[in-house]
């Protein structure tokens, strides 16, 4: 497996979207094959054999989810909140070229996410894709990136309304027994196990009401990772 790193403005890594495992992967090894942090092109290819390498996907299978994680990325958008105000913007800008012969697709950024992909000089985040690539629920993957915004402190405490909001649930699991038992707890068990993460969360409480999480987290010594 590649030891390519992904970097992501933090704007982005804290902003509300939902997608797919398989379209995030798409994301993030498109970013993986540029620097962001310095100017990366508008237009990017990646091909089937590319995506099967880079996030542990069957080769057998990498033709058909690449296709799929591309459309899905054509429908999707973005929420940016910035104290009261709130963007919504588009990943890409018109739907993935499919080169079917060679088993690739073209993504083209939209001109509003490339502020957040392209030429970042500070508050990014970046990580190994290593480091997610045999995760299966797009709810560890984001759990995973919002962490790794604060990998110098080990410590994130999230408000419950903004951690529900960046992995696009908001309307989801009004209940926190169900929020728990359907995304925290599955979450966490697979980046304990597939991820050089080891975690471990409180709540916090107003009266009776949980209203923030507190997580605590370290590197997984045992993981075996590429040189």
């Amino acid at each position: 497996m590649s030891n390519f790193s992904v970097t992501k403005s933090n704007s982005l890594v804290d902003a509300s979207y939902k997608l797919n495992a398989q379209a995030q992967k798409l994301v993030l090894a498109c970013l993986g094959k540029v620097d962001s942090r310095g100017e990366i092109p508008k237009e990017i290819t990646l091909t089937a054999s590319e995506f099967s390498e880079l996030m542990d996907i069957d080769i057998k299978n990498a033709h058909r989810e690449l296709y799929k994680a591309a459309d899905m990325l054509f429908k999707s958008s973005i929420i940016l909140r910035d104290s009261n105000e709130e963007v919504e913007l588009y990943w890409v800008q018109k739907k993935a070229k499919k080169t079917k012969g060679e088993g690739a697709i073209t993504l083209t950024w939209s001109d509003d996410v490339l502020k957040y992909i392209s030429q970042l000089k500070s508050r990014f985040t970046t990580y190994k894709l290593r480091n997610i690539a045999h995760l299966q629920s797009s709810y560890s993957i984001r759990m995973y990136e919002l962490l790794m915004k604060f990998n110098s402190t080990g410590e994130r405490v999230i408000y419950l309304s903004d951690f529900k909001s960046a992995l696009g649930i908001s309307d989801k699991y009004p209940e926190f027994k169900e929020l728990t038992r359907r995304v925290i707890k599955p979450a966490i068990s697979e980046l304990n196990q597939r991820s050089d993460l080891i975690i471990s969360y409180e709540t916090i409480k107003k009266g009776r009401t949980v209203v923030m999480l507190s997580f605590s987290f370290k590197k997984n010594k045992q993981m075996k990772l590429d040189v």
